[in-house]
């Protein structure tokens, strides 16, 4: 996260804001396709390593075997399709005052070409997560992200160009999945990486997969819906630190992101392998701790997000950028308290139980997100992942509870609305009063009123919290406290 901050600064400083907006715009692209491509095939290989990897060793290669051979025919399709449509998506969608049509589409070719081999990358990333080697994952993640990173940073450091960027995005990706095919490999052996397809494994899985692939392709409309039509109604400059501002207020679901990326493969196994009893209290647990964290982060996101994008960018540029970071913020707050239940529901195979409610909301949110923008601007645009969040709050929750938990969906809105309430209201109200005072965006004020806030939070928080997340965290403090000793 601080080197993606880093080299957006420098390409923001060296290059301008047009090709950070063409960076970003390639990268929204990419995850089109991306989600296209993989039409399920990740979270499925998860899925079925996690449930059946100490039971059933053949299927597991021949899942990982045919996979991989849809996934690489999938990245090459999608290559190939991204290099025919550039020249149009470049001179008759992005506004582009600066730069040469020519440049900036070889450029967009190069970068999406590169981005596109996250789609093979992502299978054997799903590899690891199946084996509960989430340190493993994440390892690769960060180690491919950081070179990318830093070497953009070097390359505007002595001087590089738009064509050196892209170069070097090709270049970093190649070492990404190398790192990933290579930890896949020592975990589940080289010869489960032999591509080999088996057409019985992918009709197996052929149901939970698509609508997988479905699912993922509506939320991608849900929560990208705003930087198409940034991209199409505003100038490309915008599109760039609105891009920054979305992708820095993502990682407010960082942490809750984890949890439930570690909770998927584990709920998997739980679901198949044990007992109702354990794999819901594993659940509450998860959930409790999600909420716990997410809020102080998205508050961090919020707040100390300012003072960054104002260090990243400029005094300006902050200036118009500190409420879409606010809404941002909400939208990922009321979206990451979802994680854990939707990773739920795809471990007990229920991914249907999502769909219909996110299809409901994207009924609502792109009109709506056309709308806004066209009279809000940047802000507007920022407010349809808060609408997407919340339709998909009030109908997933609800059929979740009920056919997943046996449960009422009162008792999630209870505990998750509990964390949230006194989150505004310990840092809503220092902020309240220093806008009063018209210190609201002041660094000093607004990190005060966040550790204040924090430590009033924490407290607080605890109090929430169940007795198993309770028990829980106190058993590993002493855990912890015995092997120091």
């Amino acid at each position: 996260m601080v080197l993606a901050l880093v080299s957006a600064h420098f390409v923001f400083e060296k290059l301008g804001l047009e090709i950070l907006g063409v960076i970003y715009f390639a990268t929204t692209v990419t995850f089109v396709f991306n989600i296209l491509s993989d039409v399920g095939l990740s979270h499925t290989v998860t899925r079925e390593i996690a449930a059946y990897r100490e039971s059933r060793g053949d299927y597991v290669k021949d899942l990982i075997g045919s996979t991989s051979v849809l996934a690489w025919v999938a990245c090459g399709v999608s290559c190939l399709i991204v290099v025919m449509l550039s020249p149009y998506l470049v001179n008759h969608w992005l506004k582009i005052d600066e730069i040469e049509s020519a440049d900036a589409t070889l450029a967009f070719q190069i970068i999406s070409a590169a981005l596109l081999l996250s789609v093979p990358r992502a299978i054997y990333g799903a590899t690891l997560a199946g084996y509960e080697r989430i340190d493993l994952y994440n390892l690769a993640n960060v180690g491919s992200a950081g070179v990318t990173q830093l070497g953009l940073i070097l390359i505007l450091a002595v001087g590089g160009n738009l064509y050196a960027i892209a170069v070097w995005y090709a270049l970093s990706a190649l070492i990404g999945i190398a790192i990933f095919i290579f930890l896949a490999g020592r975990l589940a052996g080289f010869h489960a990486l032999r591509l080999k397809f088996r057409a019985a494994v992918i009709r197996d899985n052929v149901r939970f997969g698509s609508l997988l692939f479905i699912n993922s392709m509506v939320g991608y409309l849900l929560y990208q819906i705003d930087r198409w039509v940034i991209s199409r109604l505003l100038p490309v400059s915008l599109l760039g630190y609105y891009g920054v501002a979305q992708g820095f207020a993502s990682k407010a679901s960082m942490v809750s992101g984890a949890i439930a990326t570690a909770a998927f493969p584990a709920l998997s196994h739980g679901v198949t392998n044990q007992e109702r009893s354990r794999w819901t209290s594993q659940y509450h647990k998860l959930q409790d701790l999600t909420a716990y964290v997410l809020v102080p982060l998205c508050a961090a996101v919020a707040m100390l997000g300012i003072v960054i994008m104002e260090v990243v960018f400029s005094r300006q540029v902050m200036e118009a950028a500190w409420l879409p970071l606010i809404f941002l913020s909400v939208g990922q707050l009321l979206l990451g308290l979802q994680y854990v239940p939707y990773m739920l529901s795809l471990a007990m195979k229920r991914p249907e139980i999502s769909l219909y409610p996110s299809l409901l909301a994207l009924a609502v949110v792109i009109p709506a997100a056309v709308l806004l923008t066209l009279y809000f601007g940047l802000a507007g645009a920022a407010l349809t992942p808060v609408l997407a969040s919340f339709v998909q709050m009030m109908f997933f929750l609800p059929r979740f509870s009920s056919e997943c938990l046996a449960t009422g969906a009162w008792q999630w809105y209870r505990k998750s609305g509990a964390y949230v309430g006194v989150g505004l209201f310990v840092y809503g109200l220092p902020w309240l009063l220093l806008g009063f005072f018209g210190t609201g965006l002041d660094l000093y004020g607004l990190v005060a009123s966040y550790i204040a806030g924090t430590l009033i939070y924490m407290y607080l928080g605890w109090l929430i919290s169940g007795r198993e997340l309770k028990s829980a965290i106190v058993h590993h403090l002493h855990s912890l406290r015995f092997r120091y000793a």
